[in-house]
């Protein structure tokens, strides 16, 4: 397994194209099939499992086309936050306060008590 954090760029664009290959193959579909199925180029996916940079619309086009969305889960997963690093991140981040609005409470008073019948 590689080493995600000591892994450059370069190397896990190059393991992410070779992954998406290995699905396509596994799916018995050619890059023109997977390109009519998913919408994608068939340019985009040959840079793709070459390596190259890919956006991440065509990734996600290309990984639900494979239905291998599921790969994406750690990014969807809640995450439990602390109580206290929430309450040490609010005091080190204070929040702005809101400005208060001093509206005056103008009351017109009628100069003839006898009109307000």
């Amino acid at each position: 397994m590689i080493d995600l954090y000591l892994a450059s760029d370069k190397i896990l664009l190059k393991e992410i194209g070779h992954k998406i290959k290995r699905l396509r193959i596994a799916a018995n579909l050619s890059q023109k099939a997977l390109a009519e199925r998913s919408g994608v180029s068939v340019f985009s996916i040959s840079q793709i499992e070459n390596g190259s940079n890919p956006s991440l619309l065509t990734l996600l086009m290309i990984l639900r086309s494979l239905n291998a969305l599921n790969m994406l889960y750690l990014f969807f997963e809640e995450e439990q936050l602390d109580p206290i690093a929430i309450a040490d991140y609010l005091k080190s981040h204070p929040q702005p306060k809101r400005a208060s609005s001093s509206k005056s409470t103008n009351i017109v008073q009628s100069s003839n008590p006898e009109s307000e019948w």
